[in-house]
């Protein structure tokens, strides 16, 4: 099997460059992470039927939800309180761009059974590129606390979905399918991390 080669991607340091430049606009990216992280534990669930959950998938569940937990509070405890990720600023794009990666990758050709692992594969090998040039250009020292816990919980996620026996050619697939949804998330995010928020009604 044919494993792609580790991203590379300039674009996310212009992103977080942006984001970090204003705590209002970086405390409703970390929201969105959460939100991600959220979404992630709750796609294991619904994509793993009941009679083959395992302890290293219960695992998976625990450590994402604790992901979402972790970034949450730091959201929280920067005073962005009480409110639903729906009302996020970059929570739409977020939605789209998971729900886009999902629904296509699980329409490959020969996914079957394979829904779990290829949209988990995908979404760490993107972790592992965001997660560690945020730590670098953040400021807040409660984010980089939790990026560090879960960066090491990451990389044995990346490890273990990268050692599946996935069908020739399968991988290359995924990777193609989030390489061209990545990009349009970037623009929206960059476009409404430059846009004020609306007045509340």
């Amino acid at each position: 099997m044919t494993t792609p080669p580790p991203l590379v991607d300039p674009s996310v340091e212009e992103l977080l460059g942006r984001v970090v430049a204003s705590p209002e606009v970086e405390l409703e990216w970390i929201d969105l992470l959460s939100q991600l992280e959220y979404v992630g534990c709750r796609k294991i669930v619904k994509s793993v039927g009941f009679e083959s959950v395992s302890l290293e998938i219960l695992r998976h569940v625990s450590e994402e939800a604790s992901h979402a937990f972790l970034l949450k509070s730091v959201v929280e405890e920067g005073g962005l309180r009480d409110r639903s990720w729906r009302d996020g600023r970059f929570a739409e794009a977020g939605w789209r761009y998971f729900q886009g990666l999902d629904q296509r990758i699980s329409a490959l050709p020969g996914s079957d059974g394979l829904r779990y692992p290829g949209v988990s594969w995908a979404i760490e090998r993107r972790v592992l590129v965001v997660y560690p040039a945020y730590l670098r250009v953040t400021r807040n020292e409660s984010l980089k606390k939790a990026l560090r816990r879960i960066l090491a919980q990451e990389e044995r996620h990346g490890a273990q979905f990268g050692e599946i026996a996935y069908p020739d050619g399968y991988l290359s697939k995924v990777a193609e399918i989030e390489a061209a949804l990545w990009p349009e998330f970037v623009a929206q995010a960059t476009a409404l991390s430059a846009s004020p928020r609306p007045s509340p009604a």
